[in-house]
């Protein structure tokens, strides 16, 4: 009852104005900062997406390629323990 909707003859009564003639409400221009701030907020969405995207695929790829060749050779073992050691021992 409080919330009804008011018919053209009570408009014409009332001393506001119809609801076709009120000016339009313009929104507020984005600040250089906020328009910033929300380029960087989409960028790192879509680097996060893309992330989890392409890390799997990344992996999932190695994964078959090494059993595809049969395996890691024992070369590419021998010369990552090398590397350990070499790091480990302090570059000597």
């Amino acid at each position: 009852m409080f919330f009804r909707r008011k018919t053209d003859t009570l408009l014409a009564h009332a001393a506001e104005p119809a609801p076709e003639q009120a000016a339009p409400v313009r929104k507020q221009k984005l600040s250089w900062f906020e328009k910033r701030d929300r380029r960087r907020r989409r960028r790192k969405m879509f680097e996060e997406v893309l992330g989890w995207i392409l890390v799997p695929a990344f992996v999932y790829g190695i994964y078959l390629a090494v059993k595809s060749v049969g395996g890691i050779p024992k070369e590419l073992i021998d010369f990552g323990n090398e590397l350990i050691g070499i790091v480990f021992k302090g570059g000597r």
